[in-house]
């Protein structure tokens, strides 16, 4: 029996007789990461005749693992430079497969090849409150200029002021959203959602109501506009905060009539699609925006209380938005809500030390804004005279 560090050890000695050996490693033995690493040590060796050929074997086999083929995969990445056969052979796997991983090992690969330089990043220096439609609104900023974007999107027809003719108007909506927060936002950051089911009133006591999964359509729309999923965080809210939906069964104890208090919603967190690791998003920020001294959320379950506000039917709790800003941006970053709502993520952005990027349609909302920031943003949308002075609201272009 060989084990992981054997295996490594074996990759060390690079004849005829060591490859051998690593062939029937890899046919002969049932561990899946012993075999694995035979993968791996075999496209280490020099005879890159017998590799092409071992891959030509087992690369299009069903047989084998795809965490085998995943490493098959990369060897012909990595031989590809060199060596036409391992380039075609590459090309041949990603048609066979069709496979999102191998697509995606693929990208970086290719963008780690390219070595280009990196595009200067345009750097908001202005809070801004843009008011109007988001899907326009957004239009006025240059692309990659937001590092974070965190936002509840308005709940299809569950308040006064969201109010869409059909569910698929809503989600189409949505997706119009997402595609121009997509342009703005800087590759390789993050746009987290809050969201939760919702249900319609019933039209009668005839008629049924729906319960609209949202975050559900939601992971469909986002994927679409250019995010992939990264984790989902539940804010867990006190049980006697939120409706009661179970008394009906507490009295009728009737199979069916069951529907339990819903104490949670959901935060999607999803980073926009690039061919790049995280690391290049985070060596821009030195050791001085580590958070050393302070005690981390170890779970994907976040217990904060809801927040009631008299000028908005749904607020963010400010500590929620504490969390957000400190686990997914640094000081100094500009952060967005697209829905702003009252404004309180652009209140708690600015006791953070960021710069708040926020939109908002509802008239009085965004006075709400603009008047207990005190002047602090640099209105946009509105008919009114400008300053002839210009306000520079971005550098780096």
């Amino acid at each position: 029996m060989y084990s992981v560090e054997k295996v490594k050890a074996l990759a060390k000695i690079r004849t005829p007789e060591s490859f051998d050996t690593l062939l029937e490693i890899f046919r002969s033995d049932e561990n899946i990461d012993v075999r694995r690493e035979a993968v791996s040590s075999i496209g280490r060796h020099n005879d890159s005749s017998r590799i092409y050929d071992f891959l030509r074997e087992e690369a299009f086999s069903r047989r084998n693992p795809m965490e085998l083929i995943y490493q098959m995969f990369r060897t012909c990445l990595y031989r590809s430079g060199d060596d036409s056969r391992f380039a075609e052979m590459r090309q041949e796997m990603l048609a066979y497969w069709q496979n999102e991983i191998l697509y995606k090992m693929n990208d970086y690969y290719n963008y780690r090849q390219k070595r280009e330089k990196h595009k200067p990043i345009p750097k908001i220096t202005t809070p801004l409150l843009l008011i109007g439609d988001n899907c326009e609104t957004l239009k006025t900023l240059p692309e990659n200029c937001i590092q974070l974007i965190f936002t509840s999107p308005p709940y299809y027809n569950a308040r006064e002021y969201s109010d869409y003719g059909s569910y698929a108007e809503y989600l189409a909506k949505m997706g119009d959203t997402f595609r121009e927060c997509h342009r703005v936002l800087e590759d390789g950051r993050f746009i987290i959602v809050n969201v939760s089911p919702v249900i319609t009133r019933r039209p009668g006591r005839e008629f049924e109501s729906i319960r609209y999964p949202i975050h559900y359509d939601l992971h469909r729309v986002l994927t679409e506009s250019g995010y992939y999923f990264v984790d989902e965080i539940l804010w867990v809210k006190p049980e006697p905060s939120v409706p009661d939906r179970v008394s009906g069964y507490r009295q009728t104890r009737k199979p069916l009539s069951y529907k339990p208090n819903c104490i949670t919603e959901s935060l999607m967190v999803y980073r926009k699609n690039c061919s790049f690791l995280l690391d290049r998003n985070m060596k821009e920020h030195d050791e001085y925006d580590r958070h050393d001294d302070e005690a981390i959320d170890t779970t994907n379950c976040w217990y904060i209380a809801p927040k009631y506000d008299k000028n908005h039917p749904a607020v963010f709790p400010e500590e929620l938005c504490r969390k957000v800003l400190r686990y997914y941006s640094f000081e100094g970053d500009a952060v967005m809500d697209p829905f702003a709502g009252s404004g309180t993520f652009g209140r708690v952005a600015r006791k953070m030390g960021r710069v708040p990027v926020l939109c908002e349609m509802n008239e009085e909302y965004a006075n709400i804004i603009e008047s207990e920031s005190g002047g602090y943003y640099d209105v946009r949308g509105r008919s009114r005279e400008k300053s002839s002075q210009q306000i520079t609201l971005w550098e780096g272009l």
